[in-house]
This record gives structure tokens, C-alpha cells and sequence, in this order.
């Protein structure tokens, strides 16, 4: 007698085994609304440009270590806000370097 529904997150709706032998679980795309590149946005704030790194997948900690390695390089100021890094200046070429040499890849929107 096969499942028809489980509440065990370990149960498939493809193959209705428990645990999954079809392997779909295992398949399974990155969470929804997470890319895999980290969005490099160029903004205006004041007449001045601003980089707003995005979608970086990481904690509080994190960010705040990678900010002082990204105003290290580039010699600006920025901040953490919502979760995302805020970098006075465009300073896109050397934030991809620094990203890069983490081993996380970047992509620019706008502008």
C-alpha cells in the first residue's frame, strides 16, 4: 500500500517512498527567491553613487567582516542595512575581485 501524504519532510510526492529513492530530494534547486550570484546594484543616493550588495545569503557576522574587507580595498565608507551591504562610491570592479577571491560569484543590475 503506497502513501498518498506525509507530514515527514523525508517522504517524496514524486516516488511515495519513505525516504525518497527517485532522488528527487537530492535534486532539489536552491531555495526559492535565493540566486546563486550575489547582485552588485549601482544606486544614486544624493546625487552620489552608491553600490548595494544583495542576495548574499549570509549572517550579520559575516556581512559585517566582509564590509570592512570591502572598505579596506576601496578606501570608502558603507554599512549593513536590512541585510544588505551599502558602499559609498562605484567601486564594482574591485567588490567582484574581493567576491571573486571568496568564491562567491556576482552579477551587476542597473545602471
Amino acid at each position: 500500500m503506497e502513501l498518498s501524504y506525509s507530514t515527514d519532510p523525508n517522504w517524496c510526492s514524486r516516488c511515495k517512498h519513505l525516504p525518497c529513492a527517485c532522488g528527487a530530494k537530492k535534486r532539489a534547486a536552491a531555495p526559492a527567491g535565493k540566486s546563486e550570484f550575489i547582485k552588485l546594484r549601482l544606486e544614486k543616493k544624493r546625487g552620489k553613487a552608491q553600490i548595494i550588495v544583495c542576495d548574499t545569503g549570509m549572517n550579520e557576522i559575516q556581512l559585517k567582516e566582509l564590509l570592512k574587507q570591502i572598505q579596506a580595498a576601496c578606501g570608502t565608507g558603507g554599512c549593513v542595512k536590512d541585510g544588505n551591504l551599502e558602499i559609498q562610491g562605484d567601486h564594482r570592479e574591485k567588490i567582484e575581485q574581493i567576491l571573486k577571491s571568496r568564491g562567491l560569484k556576482s552579477k551587476r543590475a542597473g545602471g
